[in-house]
């Protein structure tokens, strides 16, 4: 665990061996968040949303439907194999 100490004017410098570890660069945004008498930082990756943002992006059929067609897909080719067989 790494030590740090809080300024007068409240900022916390991160231990370079930290923010090599972190790639934590100048301009890097993080979120801290309290859990009873601790801190969590993580830093913020924007490339990738948060997931809960993605409802209904997708506009194309349902996986079910896919599912549905593929396997009808199947049994008419299957169908196809046998019949040329007979």
């Amino acid at each position: 665990m790494t030590k740090a100490t809080i300024s007068s004017k409240g900022q916390i410098v991160i231990p370079k061996a930290v923010r090599d570890r972190l790639n934590l660069k100048e301009g890097t945004e993080v979120m801290i968040d309290v859990k009873g008498e601790t801190l969590i930082m993580k830093r913020v990756v924007s490339d990738f949303p948060d997931w809960r943002t993605m409802r209904g992006m997708f506009r194309g059929t349902t996986l079910l439907q896919d599912l549905a067609d593929e396997h009808s897909a199947e049994l008419t080719r299957d169908d196809a194999r046998l019949n040329k067989g007979r």
